[in-house]
């Protein structure tokens, strides 16, 4: 009998101990699956998965699982997405997902409401005081007495939203995000733009406590730093843009150096945006100036090596050569002669994505006679024979086995980390652009002269 009632009671512990998001899906999009993930900082870890079906899902949060900030993801892409606030308790929720943070409703989870219920209440003054202060700038004294008193009028209605949700909050997990989510705003409208845009650098990172581990393992941190560098401190002259940038990435890692751990990772994320963005001077200067001078065993010399890579083949650049062998004939991609444009896909016979985008590129090349395909299979041991049958469909393709798949030294100099991966040169081996699919590859094409 004992043991039954021990066995009751460790039942209704571990019962007790695991809680679920119930949702339901506001929109006519057709989500078949909802991914949840544990955000860490800027990294993200896998927890669970889980099927829509008649536009509702259910996901189970695992036994102890950590408090801290969870995204939904059901999108291929992973964006648009949804962030949500995890503190030992149940969360039902409604949202469209095209629109996620427009549209989100809690019905059940207090701290979400909270926190919700605060961004609209901080919202909407915040947005008057910015209207208020653009149109202060330009109006004549009659104006500036009327849109002075708009800007008081809601100074103060923010500041007493903010006081009031900070009480609210005080012992809640959601009261870290409450407080560091307060702008600052002047207590009067500024007359000159160059003023205001200084108070507002100078004042940016004034409510974050970048030593707060509740922050530092959500992407609060990361987004106001991202945030201060590409959009506060921006400009159309592009000479003018990479200074300013390069003051707000001194500025911003300056507050967080002190941690190395959290500088690495700021670094890292902001290294892959510009990777992204084809500045390989940013990059560069990050890794200079910063992601060098962080301690030795934080730097990730894997991590530089895949960058370096893909720095090497930023469009605009000429592609690096390569080798191979054609039946015992030594080629090279610099050889190749005779075509307007070469295609260069990094695929295995082994991804499934692969082989339903391969034949969309073979299709879509079979006509073009100024344009030569290079499809570099990125295959082991296991999987070759694979590859020697599938290459049967790509025959006006050149074909190049590209043994050890991610060791491959075309691959590590291309800076391959995924397949499908394409590239689009001109006749002198130039690179024309990195197209993320087939689709867009196509949609490249219509703009080049055959």
């Amino acid at each position: 009998m004992i043991k039954k009632v021990l066995l009751f009671l460790l039942c209704s512990v571990s019962l007790q101990a695991q809680h679920i998001i119930t949702g339901t899906i506001e929109s006519e999009q057709n989500l078949k699956w909802i991914l949840l993930y544990q955000m860490q900082g800027a990294q993200q870890e896998y927890i669970a998965n889980t099927s829509v079906v008649d536009k509702k899902f259910t996901l189970n949060f695992p036994e102890n699982a950590p408090k801290g900030v969870y995204r939904l993801i059901y999108t291929m892409d992973s964006t648009p997405f949804l962030d949500i606030v995890y503190n030992d308790e149940d969360i039902e929720l409604s949202f469209d997902p095209l629109q996620p943070n427009e549209t989100v409703k809690f019905t059940k989870s207090e701290e979400n409401k909270l926190l919700h219920e605060y961004l609209v209440a901080t919202g909407g003054p915040q947005y008057k005081l910015d209207s208020a202060q653009i149109a202060y700038f330009s109006a004549d004294a009659t104006k500036r007495a009327t849109l002075k008193n708009i800007y008081k009028t809601n100074y103060e209605k923010f500041k007493k939203a903010q006081q009031t949700y900070e009480q609210l909050s005080n012992g809640k997990l959601v009261h870290h995000f409450i407080k560091a989510s307060q702008r600052y705003n002047a207590e009067e409208p500024v007359e000159v733009p160059e003023v205001y845009l200084h108070n507002l650098k100078t004042h940016y990172f004034d409510y974050l406590d970048v030593d707060d581990e509740v922050l530092i393992n959500s992407t609060m941190i990361n987004d106001k730093i991202n945030d201060f560098i590409f959009y506060v401190n921006r400009s159309d002259d592009a000479n003018m843009n990479a200074k300013l940038q390069k003051v707000a990435v001194a500025t911003a890692i300056g507050k967080v150096e002190h941690n190395p751990k959290l500088a690495k990772d700021i670094e890292e994320g902001l290294i892959y945006t510009f990777v992204n963005q084809q500045n390989a001077d940013m990059v560069q200067y990050i890794i200079n100036n910063h992601y060098e001078k962080l301690p030795f065993n934080y730097q990730d010399t894997a991590f530089i090596k895949d960058i370096e890579g893909q720095l090497r083949t930023s469009i605009g650049k000429k592609a690096p050569n390569f080798k191979w062998s054609d039946n015992g004939t030594a080629k090279d991609l610099y050889s190749l002669s005779g075509k307007n444009y070469y295609v260069i896909a990094f695929w295995s016979s082994t991804c499934g994505h692969c082989l339903k985008e391969m034949p969309l590129l073979y299709d879509f090349l079979k006509d073009k006679n100024s344009t030569q395909a290079i499809a570099i299979g990125l295959e082991d041991k296991t999987s070759e024979s694979g590859w020697k049958t599938q290459i049967q469909q790509y025959l006006t393709f050149v074909n190049v086995l590209g043994e050890n798949k991610w060791s491959n030294p075309i691959a590590k100099e291309y800076g391959i980390n995924a397949t499908p991966t394409f590239f689009i040169l001109d006749a002198d081996k130039n690179v024309l652009a990195k197209p993320d699919d087939v689709e867009a590859l196509k949609s490249f094409f219509k703009t080049l002269k055959q």
